[in-house]
Formats: structure tokens, C-alpha cells, sequence
């Protein structure tokens, strides 16, 4: 079965990004998205090349309940395919928890 489209979405909950005071939330969510959307997109386009990919990283600024990455695969026929959606979402959120544990996107304030 042939991938055609894949879409992506993801909720950033910029309240509870940090334990401690001390950080840019705004700021630090805005390189997190950023950071996500390029891994995101990166491993899409090398994993299916010349797939329709759309990702969308939203951002609450209120802390509140995190959501898991949504990853929806599409068939030619435009049917999801739930088994490559939950493979596409696992290698997903891997990449994306092993590119951001450093912190590297958080930015203190001054």
C-alpha cells in the first residue's frame, strides 16, 4: 500500500515546559516547535520522498494536559493506515524526546 500524505500535529503546553522559574517559556516554546517541525519534516521527506507532509506544532501558554504526537498516514486511496500512522508516530516521538533532551532550545532568562 502506497503513503501519499502524511499529516502530523502536535500540541506544545509552553506552562509546563519548565519545573523551575528562571526560562523564556515563549521563547524557548517557539525553538522547541521550530526544532520539532524540522525533525518532523526532516525524517518525512528522507522516509518518503515526494509524500505530501503537513506538520502543525501548536502552542498553549497555559500549562495543561500534554497530547501525544498525532500521525496520520494516508493511502493512495485515502484511507489512513493506522499500522505505518503508529510506526511513522513511535520513530517519531523518539527522535524528536532524543534531538531536544540537552535542553538546547531553552533559553534562560536574562
Amino acid at each position: 500500500m502506497e503513503i501519499t500524505k502524511i499529516v502530523v500535529t502536535d500540541l506544545i503546553m509552553a506552562g509546563g515546559l519548565f519545573a523551575e522559574e528562571g526560562y523564556d517559556v515563549e521563547q524557548s516554546a517557539d525553538n522547541l516547535a521550530d526544532l520539532k517541525g524540522q525533525i518532523i519534516v526532516g525524517f518525512l521527506e528522507e522516509v518518503y520522498p515526494g509524500v505530501e507532509v503537513y506538520a502543525d506544532i501548536a502552542i498553549q501558554r497555559k500549562a495543561g494536559q500534554t497530547r501525544p504526537l498525532e500521525v496520520l498516514a494516508y493511502s493512495e486511496t485515502k484511507e489512513i493506515v493506522p499500522s505505518v500512522s503508529a510506526a511513522l508516530r513511535e520513530q517519531l516521538e523518539r527522535r524528536i524526546a532524543e534531538a531536544s533532551a540537552d535542553l538546547a532550545w531553552a533559553v534562560r532568562q536574562e
